[in-house]
This record gives structure tokens, sequence and C-alpha cells, in this order.
């Protein structure tokens, strides 16, 4: 099997979800709630643009939430002692792929500490179970920039959006017909954390002035010059209208097609 990879979700932290959801869902946004992480004492809302979401995450049970180590769960890990320290900010972006176990080992193959591949779960709030595989990086990348998790759904795509949209969680946003186009990251060494990135990715490299780009299918991961060592910004493009939306940290630029 070849291995395909696809951005497929992103993950914010936030102190209140149920204020969270408010402001972005007044900005013409869709989010609903996605359920409880049981074995990580967390909870999360979801907002879907075709199969790639945004996942609003936060801590439900505290001691729960205290209970798991970061190896293994370095994303959650961290989800949770923002939510202790007040932080509202996006964590990193989780890469889907066809292929988990080969996946892994290409990473290890690259000199990466990964974790052991685990299986996932959340209860909705109708009762469902979701399931899935997944993995991460155990640390951090050049300069402490949080790497990418890797996750494998159960179903493949097709199937998946056609029964998100049945569902209606695929569904029109007010705000347009809204399609993550990029990332921004601000890192204190853009070329060595996009040429990071590529390799993690199986991606080319390209230049945009002072900046590096890593494509993923029709979607740019951007790496422009800035001291937070973090994901920025995402740009959302298809818009009625342009916004600009700020919640802590988290920032998502709507932008209207010209």
């Amino acid at each position: 099997m070849t291995e395909t990879l696809n951005w497929d979700h992103t993950v914010a932290d936030v102190t209140d979800l149920p204020a969270a959801i408010d402001y972005f869902n007044s900005k013409g946004l869709r989010f609903i709630a996605g359920g409880k992480h049981e074995a990580w004492g967390t909870e999360d809302a979801r907002d879907y643009f075709g199969l790639n979401y945004l996942e609003l995450i936060t801590v439900a049970n505290p001691e729960r939430a205290h209970s798991f180590t970061y190896e293994n769960n370095s994303n959650i890990f961290t989800a949770v002692e923002d939510y202790f320290n007040g932080l509202q900010r996006f964590t990193t972006i989780a890469i889907r792929t066809n292929d988990i176990a080969a996946t892994r080992q290409r990473l290890q193959e690259l000199g990466l500490e990964v974790g052991e591949i685990i299986n996932g779960e959340r209860l909705t709030p109708t009762g469902n179970l979701i399931q899935w595989q997944m993995f991460c990086v155990n640390g951090e990348l050049t300069h402490y920039l949080p790497a990418p998790f890797f996750i494998q759904w159960g179903r493949d795509d097709d199937s998946r959006r056609e029964n998100l949209k049945n569902q209606g969680i695929i569904k029109f946003h007010p705000a347009g017909e809204l399609f993550v186009k990029r990332a921004i990251f601000h890192v204190t060494d853009p070329q060595e954390a996009a040429k990071q990135w590529s390799a993690i990715l199986q991606s080319e490299v390209t230049r945009e002035g002072k900046d590096f780009i890593v494509t993923l299918g029709d979607k740019e991961l951007k790496f422009e010059h800035g001291d937070e060592n973090r994901l920025f910004k995402l740009i959302y493009h298809g818009a009625k209208e342009s916004q600009q939306l700020r919640l802590g940290q988290i920032r998502l630029d709507l932008e209207k097609e010209k």
C-alpha cells in the first residue's frame, strides 16, 4: 500500500469550551460538541470544512487529566497543561495516514522518537462511540516547535465524508463556503523547520521571499520568522466577507474570494 498523507485537523486549546463555541459560532462558524475522551479527561467541539476540521479541546475531568504521561500523548498532554495555565492557543496539526504502521516506521527511520500506536475513542453527546488509531512524536522539532501527530480512521475518506454529511456534521457555514488553505507557523528558523516538516510529510519545500512553504495536497504549511515557535494562524478561503477571528492566541483569518 502506498502511504498517503493528508492534513486531517488542527487542535486548539481553550479554557471555556461553551464560551469558545459561542464566540466562533457568532462569527458564522458551526462548532458542535464532539464528546468526551474518557481516558484523558478531556472533551472537545469540532467544526468541519470538508474532512478537514478544527478541534477545540479542554479539560472536563481534572483528576483524570492529570493521570497520564507525556509519552504517547504529547498533543493531549500539552492541551491539559494549557488549560491549567489559562492559555488558549493552537497545539499542532494532525496528519491523516492510510497506513499508520508504515508512517510510524518511516519516521523512526528518520531518527524521530515516536510513540506507540494507541487506540483513541470518544463518546459523542448522542452516545456514538468514535474510534481511531494514532501515534505522537515524543518531543519537539527544531527550536521546540511542536510536532504533528498522526491518525488513521476506521473508514476511507469517501465513506467518512458521506457519513459525516448524512449526520449533518459536514454542512454549510453562515460565514461562507469555507475551506482551510494555509497554516502559518512562526519559527526562529523557517528554512530548517520547513526542511524538517517536508521530510516528515514527504513533500517539497518552496521559497516565498524570506518564508518557506510545504505543500500537502491542496493546502499549504507556511513557515515565517517569529519567536513563538508554534502554529500561529489558520487561513480559510471562501468567506462571504473577510474576517479576523481572535480568541486568546488562536487566530483564524476568513478570506473572501477575489
